[in-house]
């Protein structure tokens, strides 16, 4: 059995590079110290933030009715992938950043911390294999329409995440146990130097490019075809076409499928959208800034650097919390799920009766999901008699309704007033 003289040895092992994204090795103690309990508490917030955001939206889920769309349920964990990557960003900067750095508090061994970073990149492919799975999602429902329910089911939604967000992961764990001498082959966790090569940053940012790339090219074939649908009801209305104007079931359906598409098509180009903005910094600065890269670690001055990884922490985490805040503004199924959510638990907390507020805000859903398609008014009637008289019980079922249409058109005519009839 080899000691641990001779694994050092053997593998001509040195002083570990301790693997932090603000290069902590090159910082003045004094300083480093200074900078880092100042502002390693903002990003922590922002962290703590991201995470109550994603965590309402997440809990949402069980005021929202069934089955959730395939749409919804992509949306809704990639909301988890959101808070569980500020969790594990939070915990970084807690316990490998702020207490290491800035009080000299040591609570991880490099083994744990090693973990917690496979875990971190991890979720970062697995944040980009939700846009994807939400790409391809949006191409086959506005390119096949009818066939989207048959196709995109809920089984296979559900198979589909399951490996993202467990194979990721996975795969680093072993990856990081399959380097020579290196990584959990070397003692204690301590050389880790690879994570700082171009080798492997080279290898994972080019998964991201990848996957944003792929994002790219599906939304610009599904932009084509937006526009040459829109482009064809356009077509059909100005012409007065019969086949357009004839009550075919089949094409309302079609058009409502891609009515629906469209509008979470948008959604998710604001989220892809956000996630450009957030990653692309942190990733050209993961790609570009390493030992053997083109530009070496100590690139700047210790003022410049910091300050520069400082931001794109802050672009990364903001990332996630506009997220959850994309969602909130953009899924009416969501926003009446955290009303009826707000309004349960202000019932419960505050012993105040709102029933008829939750009850109210289930019909907002539907009827103004269905106001720009059918405009139904519905004129509730309530028929009393005048306040001398007794209050009589009207039974509906024993009343001629042919009868009572005759009489309100009568007195409509004459402009007359029906018994106090009250338009609610």
């Amino acid at each position: 059995m080899e000691t641990t003289n001779s694994i050092n040895d053997r593998c001509n092992y040195t002083e570990p590079v301790t693997n932090n994204t603000w290069e902590k090795d090159t910082l003045d103690n004094e300083y480093s110290h200074f900078l880092y309990i100042t502002f390693t508490p903002v990003l922590i917030l922002l962290c703590v933030f991201s995470i109550i955001f994603n965590m309402i939206l997440l809990l949402s889920v069980l005021w929202i009715r069934r089955p959730l769309s395939p749409t919804l349920y992509i949306s809704l964990s990639l909301a988890g992938t959101d808070l569980y990557t500020s969790f594990l960003l939070g915990l970084g900067h807690t316990f490998n950043s702020l207490l290491p750095v800035g009080f000299q508090v040591n609570l991880m061994d490099m083994c744990t911390i090693l973990g917690m970073e496979a875990l971190r990149l991890g979720a970062i492919v697995t944040t980009a294999g939700h846009l994807i799975m939400l790409a391809f999602n949006h191409y086959i429902g506005i390119l096949r329409p009818l066939h989207y329910p048959a196709t995109v089911t809920h089984g296979t939604v559900t198979v589909f995440l399951f490996f993202l967000w467990t194979l990721p992961p996975s795969f680093l764990f072993v990856y990081f146990h399959m380097i020579p001498c290196q990584a959990f082959q070397s003692p204690q966790c301590k050389l880790i130097n690879f994570l700082k090569e171009s080798k492997f940053r080279s290898t994972f940012s080019a998964v991201l490019f990848a996957a944003l790339a792929i994002m790219g090219i599906v939304y610009y074939h599904i932009f084509i075809l937006v526009k040459k649908h829109q482009a064809s009801r356009l077509l059909y209305q100005q012409s007065g076409s019969v086949h357009f104007n004839k009550p075919n079931q089949v094409r309302r359906q079609t058009e409502s499928q891609q009515s629906k598409n469209e509008k979470a098509l948008y959604t998710t180009l604001i989220i892809v959208g956000s996630v450009v903005v957030g990653w692309m910094p942190a990733c050209l600065q993961y790609y570009l800034i390493c030992t053997d890269c083109i530009i070496q670690p100590d690139w700047g001055s210790l003022t410049v650097k910091f300050y520069t990884y400082f931001a794109t922490n802050c672009l990364v985490i903001l990332k996630s919390a506009v997220n959850s805040y994309i969602y909130a503004a953009r899924m009416q199924e969501i926003q009446v799920a955290i009303r009826k959510m707000y309004y349960t638990l202000k019932q419960k907390l505050c012993s105040v009766d709102n029933e008829m507020d939750v009850a109210g805000f289930e019909q907002y859903k539907y009827s103004r999901s269905s106001a720009k398609s059918r405009r139904t008014v519905i004129c509730r009637i309530s028929v009393h008699q005048n306040k001398d008289e007794n209050l009589t019980e009207v039974n509906q079922d024993n009343i001629n309704n042919d009868h009572e249409l005759t009489n309100l058109k009568s007195c409509l005519k004459k402009n007359e007033t029906p018994n106090m009839v009250t338009y609610l």
